[in-house]
């Protein structure tokens, strides 16, 4: 069998012009982007300038106030007593002496208490009763204070009975309600009446 021709060589020129448009293709291409600038860097930061602390003021001292403290209440002192006066008068010419005789009893009367106490006077002139006496011609006068005793019997005469014998009973006890304290409690009694008689006498009011 006859042999087939070989394939003919395509012309080199063909060939370089192929080249030819390849390098006007990438002529034509786009050109590459250039590389970003690198962004301007970032001015550094101040440093902010320290602050100085205002230099601390000392604490101020601190005030002592003086305490004062309530006083303590005051013992409740009952009001003295007010201080009674006998008036004596002078005997008149032909003035009639009264004999005077008395005796206490302490009754319902005690330490701590308020009751009454007993006082008898005999009055008698000449040897005679004298019937006539109200409780105004008669005057008590307490002396001697008795320890703790806050206030005296003296004028207060609580309950006056004439008997009619020329005995006069009498109930007394301390003025302003003070309660009685024990001890011996002396009194002087005076008699005076308006047709000039008069007389005196001593008692003794034992308190227990």
């Amino acid at each position: 069998m006859a042999k087939k021709p070989a394939p003919k060589k395509a012309p080199a020129k063909k060939a370089a012009a192929a080249s030819k448009s390849a390098i006007a293709k990438k002529k034509t291409a786009a050109p590459a982007k250039k590389p970003a600038k690198p962004a301007p860097k970032a001015a550094p930061a101040k440093k902010a300038a320290p602050v100085k602390a205002a230099p601390a003021k000392p604490a101020p001292a601190p005030v002592l106030k003086p305490i004062f403290e309530a006083p303590a209440p005051k013992p409740v002192v009952a009001a003295p007593a007010p201080v009674v006066k006998a008036v004596v008068k002078a005997p008149a010419p032909g003035a009639t002496a009264l004999t005077i005789a008395a005796q206490a009893s302490a009754g319902a009367a005690a330490n701590g208490n308020t009751h009454p106490a007993n006082i008898l006077v005999l009055v008698s002139s000449g040897g005679w009763p004298v019937t006539d006496l109200t409780k105004d011609h008669f005057t008590l006068m307490e002396y001697f204070e008795v320890p703790g005793q806050q206030a005296p019997f003296s004028n207060n005469i609580t309950s006056f009975r004439n008997a009619g014998t020329g005995a006069y009973l009498l109930q007394v006890k301390p003025i302003n309600g003070a309660p009685w304290r024990s001890g011996h409690h002396l009194a002087q009694i005076l008699i005076s009446s308006a047709d000039d008689r008069q007389g005196q006498g001593a008692v003794k009011l034992i308190i227990r």
